[in-house]
């Protein structure tokens, strides 16, 4: 097999799967004259090259609605390409239909692959292929390159930061602030407050119980927390007197963490999910860039809260502390079909009781196709069979 010819479709997904199984010399094509826009190409270079593939690829660009052109391109490109075969899978109905007529009279090898079923149809003289299908693992880079997207770096979390003694410690801290997620909000405040004026790398705390930060607002010690913090190791030398607290953070590490809201919730998904084993690539704290793929600028960016992905299905995860907002489900699940396609899932995680407490909110997360884990759900530690139920979909 030295090449393929793709009928160009709107679902990315489908113009590389081929090229990304069988690795053939050139991939040809078959495109709309309408959207000669160069972005499909910049999409299909950058995963070609995101993967580590020399596969090159060629575009025709035609009137899709004419058959007499149709048929002649695809006579052209069998002249300059003999030892090919038709990817039947996705395209125009009309260029679809012609290819099926195409192949059949003039004895091309065809095939059909069918993704939810993790199989491949030969359709004409592809019986060898069928034997070497297989379903590719995708990175985040890939999703993203796919897209035409990049992956540009991390926000509030490195992963390669997280070492054997930080893991450990994740559970024991989200255990804390699950049992009460609003008193947790507080510790943050006091943890911020009694940070202000030192510096990044100053681990040791020593100040009063109530820090007044402006007239409005007093944060305040929770020692129950603190002392619960002591005992998993996270502090240390931890001191309460009459009116004030000393301790000392593990590391700098984990002070950062400490001083930030929702970051626990984040890294109770990322570790559950990486320590499934059920994943081929898990992220957290991702930046993707949307459209700086020749370094233009300004360019938009987001950051996506948890990505894992299995085979070529990726699952955007969103992470909300509180009660996330009819908005904030529609970001996620508009940002995930951006960059994920047709196969795309989307999942919301939040430590509020959104399924007893805010029905409507839970309905909106289903008709959006939104999996929606709530505090009760994570209490239950149901995350990873939910994972697992949404990726077999």
């Amino acid at each position: 097999m030295k090449t393929i010819v793709e009928l160009y479709d709107k679902e990315p997904l489908e113009n590389i799967l081929s090229a990304c199984v069988f690795e053939p010399e050139m991939v040809v094509y078959i495109c709309d004259a309408r959207d000669s826009s160069l972005r499909k190409e910049t999409a299909v270079e950058r995963l070609l090259k995101s993967r580590g593939l020399l596969t090159q690829s060629r575009f025709y660009y035609i009137n899709t609605s004419d058959i007499k052109a149709i048929w002649k391109t695809m006579d052209a490109i069998c002249r300059d390409y003999p030892n090919c075969a038709f990817d039947c899978t996705g395209g125009k109905d009309l260029v679809l239909l012609v290819a099926g007529v195409f192949c059949k009279e003039k004895r091309i090898p065809a095939y059909y692959i069918d993704l939810d079923r993790k199989k491949m149809v030969n359709l004409y003289g592809c019986e060898e292929l069928v034997k070497q299908f297989y379903v590719p693992q995708f990175s985040a880079e890939d999703v993203f390159s796919l897209a035409g997207a990049k992956l540009v770096g991390y926000g509030h979390f490195i992963p390669k930061q997280m070492d054997e003694k930080f893991e450990k410690s994740v559970p024991d801290v989200w255990n804390i602030v699950l049992k009460n997620p609003d008193a947790w909000g507080g510790v943050v405040g006091y943890f911020q407050a009694a940070g202000i004026g030192k510096r990044e790398d100053d681990l040791e705390v020593c100040a009063p119980k109530a820090i007044y930060v402006n007239n409005q607002v007093t944060a305040r010690c929770n020692e129950v927390i603190l002392e619960r913090l002591s005992e998993c190791g996270v502090l240390e030398n931890l001191e309460i007197k009459a009116e004030k607290v000393c301790f000392r953070y593990r590391d700098i590490q984990m002070k950062k963490c400490l001083q930030n809201h929702g970051i626990w919730l984040e890294l109770y998904g990322y570790l559950n999910a990486k320590q499934s084993g059920l994943f081929g690539d898990v992220r957290t704290s991702v930046v993707v860039d949307w459209d700086n793929a020749h370094g233009r600028t300004p360019s938009t960016r987001n950051e996506i809260d948890i990505l894992v992905v299995e085979g070529v299905t990726p699952v955007f995860i969103s992470c909300k502390m509180g009660v996330p907002s009819p908005l904030a489900l529609t970001e996620i699940k508009i940002l995930s079909e951006k960059f994920g396609g047709e196969r795309t899932r989307t999942m919301m995680l939040t430590a509020a009781n959104v399924h007893e407490e805010n029905r409507p909110l839970s309905q909106r997360a289903k008709d959006l196709g939104i999996t929606l884990l709530d505090r009760g759900n994570l209490q239950r530690e149901e995350l990873v069979q939910s994972l697992q139920r949404i990726i077999a979909k």
